[in-house]
C-alpha cells in the first residue's frame, strides 16, 4: 500500500459487508463507506490536485467520509479542532489558504467572518455528490495538515505525506499486532494525530472502529460492553479516571480487552499497574511521538523494570540525545526516520526545527539501555544555584498522591538561588488535600533543592485548543 486511500480500497475489496465505522448515530460497512467516499471525492475533483481543504467536524461519520474523500481526491485535508478559538481559527485559515472550507452544520457559523479570494465554504449537508471517476493521490502528496498546539509559540503547520502515514501505520500494526478481527474504540478527537492514527490503523487492517464524541468514562465503558471492544485508545487522564473512579464491576469491563494504548510523555505507573492487573491476557502500551514524528517509540509494559520509559525506537527510526548543558547524559531529543516530516508549512519553522533530516523535538530526555525517558521540555528547565531541575521529575512524584488531578512545576525567581520551584496543583473534585500534606510528601520523596518553595491551588490550567497546558501563562 502506497497511500491512505489504499487502506480503504483494500479493506473494501476484502470485506465489503463488514462494519467499518460506528458513531453515536450511524453505522457504515466498508462497502457503504467506500461508496460515500467515492461520491464526495468526485465532487472534489473540481478543485486542483493538492488543494488544501479545511475540515471542521465533531467525531462523526461525516468527519470520516469528508477526510477520506479529500485525501482520495489528491487534495490535502486541513484538520481543525472543534474547540478552537476564533482568533486561532482565523490564523490557521489564513496560513493554510484552503480552496474550500467543509464543515458540519453545527460549526459552520464559525467561518462567517472569514473571507478571501478563491475561498468556498460549504456545509456537508448541502454538497451535491456525484458518481464520476476521481483522481488518485500519490505517495509523495500531503495527506493532511495539522497545526501544533503552540504552548510556547505560534502554532506550526505540520504537513504529513501519504508515504509517512503508510510507514507509521505499518509500524503500529506490526508492533501492536492489530488485525481485522479487532473492534477498536476511539474516544479521542479525530482532528488530533493520535485519534487520526487510530483511524488509519483500523482501515489498514480492515477492523471495526467505534468513534465517540466527547464521551464520559461511563460512555466508554458502555461501548466496550455493547460492541465487544478488543482495543481501547485513550489519554492517560481518561484511563486513570476509569481505573480509580469507577467500581470494580465497571473496571472489570476492561478485563477482556486485548490492548490498551495511550500516547504520553507521562503515564502514571499506578495506573499502568492497575490496568495490567485488570486485564486477563491483554497488554498495556504507550508510544512517544509528535505530530511531526508520530509513533517514534513504543513501550509494551511487561514488567515494572522500565515502567517510566516510553520505550525503544520503532524499526527504521533513530533517536539521539543532544546535550543542552553540562550533563551529557540528558539533553534534547532528536528524531530521524520515515515518520519525520520533510518540512513545515512555513520555511521559518523548517529552519528552526529541522536539521539534516533530524527533528529537534524540544523535549528533554535520556536513553538508558536503549530505552527512552522523557524529562520535560527544554524551555521548562529550572536552574537552582546551577542545579538543573526537570519539572517532570517533580510532577511525577506529586501526581501519585491521592486527590491530585494534575500538577505543573515552573521556575520562580529567587534573590539567592536564581530560581526555585513553584508548584501549581489542581485537586480532584472530592479532594481535601492540603498544601502542608503536599509539601510534607515532597520533602520525603525529593532532594531538598527540588522541594517546591511555593504551592498554589488552581481550578484549572490554561490550555491550548488541543488541550495541552500553556505553561508560559503560569510564569
Amino acid at each position: 500500500m502506497n497511500t491512505i486511500a489504499d487502506f480503504l480500497n483494500n479493506s473494501y475489496r476484502a470485506n465489503p459487508d463488514k462494519l467499518a465505522i460506528i458513531d453515536d448515530n450511524s453505522k457504515f460497512s466498508y462497502s457503504e463507506l467506500n461508496q460515500e467516499v467515492n461520491r464526495l471525492s468526485s465532487f472534489l475533483n473540481q478543485f486542483p490536485q493538492n488543494s488544501v481543504i479545511s475540515l471542521l467536524f465533531d467525531n462523526t461519520n461525516e468527519f470520516v467520509i469528508s477526510y477520506l474523500s479529500v485525501i482520495n481526491s489528491g487534495c490535502t485535508a486541513h484538520l481543525i479542532p472543534t474547540g478552537i478559538s476564533q482568533s486561532n481559527l482565523k490564523e490557521q485559515i489564513f496560513s493554510a489558504k484552503p480552496r474550500l472550507i467543509l464543515s458540519s452544520d453545527v460549526h459552520f457559523s464559525k467561518f462567517n467572518e472569514i473571507e478571501f479570494e478563491n475561498l468556498e465554504k460549504l456545509k456537508f449537508s448541502e454538497i451535491k455528490k456525484t458518481s464520476s471517476d476521481t483522481r488518485k493521490p500519490k505517495s509523495s502528496d500531503y495527506a493532511y495538515l495539522i497545526y501544533t498546539s503552540g504552548t510556547t509559540s505560534s502554532p506550526k503547520g505540520v504537513p504529513i505525506t501519504h508515504s509517512s502515514c503508510v510507514f507509521t501505520t505499518d509500524n503500529i500494526v506490526k508492533t501492536l499486532q492489530y488485525s481485522k478481527d479487532d473492534v477498536d474504540l476511539l474516544p479521542l478527537p479525530l482532528s488530533h494525530s493520535f485519534g487520526l492514527g487510530c483511524l488509519h490503523t483500523s482501515l489498514y487492517v480492515g477492523s471495526t472502529l467505534v468513534i465517540q464524541n466527547g464521551p464520559t468514562i461511563y460512555d466508554i465503558l458502555d461501548s466496550i460492553k455493547k460492541y465487544d471492544v478488543t482495543t481501547l485508545a485513550a489519554v492517560p487522564s481518561t484511563l486513570s479516571k476509569i481505573t480509580f473512579s469507577t467500581s470494580n464491576d465497571s473496571l472489570n469491563l476492561l478485563s477482556d480487552l486485548r490492548l490498551i494504548i495511550t500516547n504520553s510523555t507521562f503515564f502514571p505507573p499506578e495506573t499502568i499497574r492497575k490496568l495490567k492487573d485488570t486485564l486477563k491476557t491483554g497488554k498495556v502500551a504507550t508510544y512517544y511521538g509528535l505530530t511531526e514524528a508520530s509513533r517514534s517509540t513504543f513501550m509494551i509494559f511487561d514488567d515494572d523494570e522500565k515502567i517510566e520509559s516510553v520505550g525503544k525506537p520503532s524499526d527504521g527510526i533513530s533517536v539521539k540525545i543532544v546535550s543542552v548543558n553540562d550533563d551529557l547524559s540528558v539533553g534534547e531529543i532528536w528524531i530521524k526516520g520515515s515518520n519525520v516530516i520533510e518540512k513545515y508549512w512555513t520555511e521559518e519553522h523548517t529552519k528552526e526545527n529541522l536539521s539534516d533530516g533530524w527533528l529537534k523535538t524540544g523535549d528533554l530526555g535520556k536513553i538508558d539501555d536503549g530505552f527512552l525517558y522523557i524529562l520535560g521540555r527544554v524551555d521548562d528547565l529550572i536552574n537552582i544555584s546551577g542545579e538543573k531541575v526537570y519539572p517532570q521529575e517533580i510532577e511525577r512524584v506529586v501526581k501519585v498522591l491521592s486527590g491530585i488531578d494534575d500538577v505543573v512545576a515552573i521556575p520562580m525567581k529567587h534573590k539567592v538561588f536564581g530560581e526555585v520551584v513553584k508548584l501549581f496543583v489542581k485537586k480532584t473534585i472530592e479532594s481535601d488535600i492540603s498544601k502542608t500534606e503536599i509539601l510534607t510528601y515532597c520533602i520525603k520523596h525529593l532532594e531538598r533543592f527540588k522541594v517546591p518553595a511555593k504551592i498554589e491551588f488552581v481550578e484549572d490550567f490554561p490550555r491550548t485548543d488541543y488541550g495541552k497546558i500553556k505553561r508560559f501563562m503560569l510564569k
